[in-house]
């Protein structure tokens, strides 16, 4: 998987960015101390706070009550009684005797005798020097608050005076304090700053609303202070602490890392820029063991590899020429030709040039190779590029594409030319003595030639399909063996459909649309079972392709796994479905290419949970399986180990031996429709066929006889000994299931 670019970057970038990370989480942490420590201390400051408002309110209650209990006091004095009875000298009595007394307080303020009506005994004396704080009447007896005009605050009581004889209400006793001298005369503080007491914007209150006008603060705490003081002292030690070692980290993560990797990816560069040339490595000298290890190593391995390359360059041009020509012919290889076709297609663009496009082919070789044996199809070849070679101009090579098949690329030729050099190939290889490779049949070889003059490069990438139609064309007859394209040859191309065919076919095969299964019945002949034959159909859009044009339009795009694949899920999905009937099967049609593919055993997997209750049928070609026999029978006894059954489709259409037959990795074998009809020829072919039937029942195969059409084809097939039937007698291909047709 490539790596993100964002991901790659400096070995600076990274530690600044760990760095970063863990200043941010010291950060963090240094902010979460100092924020508890602060904390702390702000509830040490409320609990603080509170205690001296408790004490505050005690200390007034303290001094209201100690007020109180000095009013009682005066109120049973012997010289108040005599100022209600006779308050002829209440002045020389107020101002003298009553200041002069114990009874009389520094914190007083005013004092003054009231009637029971609570007005004043007598007018206050003209002397009175104290503050003018009691009124000339009150309406209740309850404790008040004020401040007086010059800004002090003072504390206003009445005490009742009774006659001691008959308690009888005589009179009242005002009194107004100094209420913060009181306060401090009266109380001791812990907790409360009595310095810091200020009465605050106090009018007239009640003693219960005088703590809301009160301005104080608590006594400082040295033990609290003391402890935030070393706090914020540790914080700030703590943080020069950390940013000295960062420093220092730094320039040791600078001397010990950062500059020898600078240096060491400079010197990479270098090489990388030079890689042929000599460098010397850095003077300097790491503290870091590895790197100057690493240092040494690099400048080692470039030395040898500098020495190497000399060598290896000298062994590429073996090894080039090696990759570029087929190991059995000594001819250039299908990768050598690639490579020049597309160095024409390159330089066709700017300079144009008459190109040809020549296609050999050997005539059925493929049965030749099966009759004769691998060894002598390979001697063939050999010898048939051979004589194409020394047949060509020296600036024509020739190119092996595939088994038989050879092509050849002609520029700057005239058309008569170009077929000069094609008769002349052919007129040699029809001379060539295979006779002496032991081939006794005749040869006969095919040439297909397309050629362009023009600049058109689309017409350019079509010359090798024009070269392969005019190639087939040639096939076809057995006179003209080299033919040259022309239009016409794309309609008498029966393998040719028409470009809306081959858009629907080959777009249904990579999208699944468009796609129907049709299925037809296979039908054992003692009516015990019987299960379906999965066939394609595409729809196109006058209705459904004929299967010819479908299956010619897959192998000229090599299209063979992809809709095989497209064939598995469709078939699978109806089992998934429950669309099959039950007790029956499917049989499904794999090419030769899906044989081969690499994940074949995976691409049934899905169908191993409805082995149980259905018969799973995979239908290979006969010619396909013995071309590869071995790969065949690993891959196919593990499916048949699996649970699947595997089918031999079209036996008797090819050309192999039946000795492969017991080393086939199947259980059942089709016979094709050919054999079927051979059974009305003479009496050989008749008896040719029944005895292969016979013996392929006693083997222990099925058998199973296709193209079943009327009720005489019925009865030779069971007088053959056809263990299953197939045919439009029974059922054609359709798109539902239908019940099988009974055997007469």
């Amino acid at each position: 998987m490539k790596t993100p670019e964002k991901i790659v970057q400096p070995v600076q970038f990274y530690f600044a960015l760990f760095l970063g990370i863990g200043f941010l989480l010291l950060a963090i942490m240094i902010w979460s101390f100092y924020a508890e420590g602060n904390k702390l201390q702000k509830t040490v400051e409320e609990q603080t706070y509170q205690e001296a408002k408790k004490e505050l309110i005690s200390a007034i209650n303290h001094t209201l009550e100690v007020t109180r209990d000095q009013l009682k006091s005066l109120s049973e004095w012997d010289e108040v009684h005599q100022q209600f009875h006779d308050p002829s000298y209440y002045f020389f009595w107020h101002d003298n005797r009553l200041i002069e007394s114990s009874y009389y307080q520094p914190y007083y303020l005013q004092l003054e005798l009231y009637t029971t009506q609570r007005k004043l005994l007598m007018p206050a004396s003209p002397e009175n020097h104290h503050e003018d704080s009691l009124p000339e009447s009150f309406a209740v007896s309850s404790a008040v608050v004020g401040k007086t005009p010059n800004g002090k605050s003072f504390l206003n009581l009445s005490q009742p005076i009774y006659d001691r004889a008959n308690r009888i209400l005589i009179g009242y006793i005002g009194l107004s304090l100094d209420l913060h001298k009181a306060l401090l005369a009266q109380n001791q503080f812990y907790y409360l700053n009595k310095h810091a007491i200020q009465f605050n914007n106090v009018h007239t209150v009640s003693i219960e609303e005088l703590v809301d006008f009160i301005d104080f603060s608590p006594v400082s705490n040295p033990v609290n202070n003391y402890l935030w003081e070393l706090t914020q002292k540790f914080i700030f030690e703590l943080i020069a602490i950390l940013l000295t070692v960062s420093l220092l980290l730094m320039l040791f993560f600078n001397k010990l890392i950062r500059s020898p990797l600078t240096s060491l990816s400079h010197y990479l560069q270098r090489l990388k820029s030079n890689p042929h040339q000599s460098h010397t490595p850095p003077e300097e000298t790491y503290w870091v063991r590895e790197f100057e290890e690493f240092k040494s190593t690099i400048h080692d391995f470039h030395r040898n590899l500098h020495s190497a390359q000399i060598e290896l360059d000298q062994q590429n041009l073996l090894v080039w020429e090696q990759a570029r020509r087929d190991a059995l012919t000594n001819t250039f290889n299908r990768r050598a030709f690639d490579e020049m076709w597309n160095d024409i297609f390159i330089n066709f663009q700017t300079q144009p040039k008459p190109t040809a496009f020549m296609l050999f082919d050997c005539d059925f070789f493929k049965a030749l190779n099966d009759t004769y044996g691998h060894e002598v199809g390979d001697e063939m070849i050999k010898a048939s590029a051979k004589v194409i070679q020394q047949s060509l101009p020296m600036e024509c090579p020739v190119y092996r594409i595939g088994g038989d098949e050879f092509a050849l690329i002609i520029q700057n030729r005239t058309q008569s030319e170009i077929l000069e050099i094609a008769q002349t190939c052919l007129d040699a290889l029809n001379q060539y003595p295979y006779q002496s490779l032991g081939i006794k049949e005749k040869i006969s070889f095919s040439i297909g030639i397309s050629s362009i003059a023009s600049s058109a490069n689309d017409y350019l990438t079509s010359l090798p399909r024009q070269a392969d139609i005019a190639m087939y064309k040639a096939k076809q007859s057995h006179h003209s063996k080299i033919q040259v394209y022309h239009r016409s040859l794309e309609k008498e191309s029966s393998a040719l459909v028409s470009n809306q065919i081959i858009s629907r076919v080959v777009d249904s095969i990579h999208t699944g649309e468009h796609i129907q299964m049709h299925f037809q019945p296979i039908v054992a002949i003692d009516q015990s079972n019987c299960y379906y034959e999965a066939l394609i159909r595409i729809q196109g859009q006058e209705g459904l392709i004929n299967p010819v044009e479908i299956f010619s339009v897959v192998e000229r795009r090599r299209l063979e796994v992809e809709l095989d694949q497209q064939v598995i899920r469709a078939t699978l999905t109806l089992l998934q479905q429950n669309k099959i009937p039950k007790d029956s099967g499917l049989s499904v049609n794999i090419s030769g290419k899906t044989l081969l593919h690499p994940d074949l055993i995976e691409l049934f997997t899905p169908f191993r949970p409805w082995i149980e209750h259905y018969k799973i049928v995979i239908e290979v070609t006969e010619n396909f399986l013995i071309d590869h026999i071995e790969y065949a029978q690993k891959v196919l006894n593990e499916l048949r180990q699996q649970g699947f059954l595997i089918a031999l489709d079209d036996f008797g259409s090819g050309y192999s031996s039946i000795r492969y037959l017991a080393h086939m990795p199947v259980d059942i074998i089709k016979f094709d429709m050919s054999m079927i009809q051979a059974l009305n020829s003479d009496s050989k072919t008749r008896q040719i066929i029944l005895t292969t039937a016979d013996m392929i029942r006693k083997s222990g195969f099925d058998l199973v006889m296709e193209g079943i059409e009327d009720e005489t084809m019925l009865e030779q097939a069971k007088a053959a000994g056809a263990t299953h039937i197939q045919g439009y007698l029974l059922g054609k291909p359709v798109p539902h299931f239908e019940q099988p047709c009974e055997c007469q």
